[in-house]
């Protein structure tokens, strides 16, 4: 859904590339001894969205294809790994650094190694209650950085999946557009699979 929005809203904008967005897939490499502690092991995986490919059946085969090669290219690495990497660099050197690329515009010069966050959130799948209230929607806010200006974030909730996309006002202008585009890319795949 989110590669077909994406595809859809580049080109009424006349901004489609020629090739295709890559994206950044937070994963969780919790193991199963840190199951019930408090936390969170984050890294991430890349995989192409196929934003280059019209035909919505091959879209979704390239897109499980290079999910299924960015898992087995995490799965070859040591979890403590993935997650150590950030606690190499002290905070001061970080901070450093990042006030350096700030000064110099360095991240205008490079291609970045994804064009924004697609995160799926698996959550409760019975209803929660807050004041004997029963909470209807899940919807997720995340946050965008410096030369990723969209995060598009899916949270599962007691049968349904609710969608938070968060934008850089000059990357994405018309943030509603692109939510409409969903609903437009859902229709799009319920049509090829046969199940409106």
């Amino acid at each position: 859904m989110c590669a077909g929005a994406l595809r859809s809203y580049l080109d009424k904008h006349g901004e489609l590339p020629e090739e295709s967005l890559r994206c950044l897939i937070p994963v969780s490499v919790r193991t199963d001894d840190e199951a019930l502690s408090y936390g969170n092991r984050v890294s991430g995986m890349l995989a192409a969205l196929a934003t280059d490919v019209a035909d919505p059946i091959e879209r979704l085969h390239v897109i499980h294809a290079e999910t299924l090669r960015a898992k087995e290219s995490l799965g070859a690495l040591p979890a403590d790994l993935l997650t150590d990497v950030a606690e190499f660099a002290p905070p001061a050197i970080f901070a450093r650094a990042s006030r350096v690329m700030a000064r110099t515009a360095i991240a205008n010069r490079i291609d970045p190694p994804f064009n924004l966050i697609i995160s799926n959130v698996p959550g409760p799948q019975f209803p929660l209650y807050a004041g004997g209230a029963e909470m209807l929607s899940y919807i997720p806010v995340s946050a965008v950085a410096d030369t990723q200006g969209l995060n598009m974030t899916i949270m599962s909730y007691n049968g349904r999946c609710d969608f938070g996309l968060v934008a850089c006002r000059d990357a994405v202008p018309d943030l509603w557009v692109l939510c409409h585009l969903l609903e437009d890319a859902l229709a799009e795949l319920q049509d090829v699979a046969g199940v409106r």
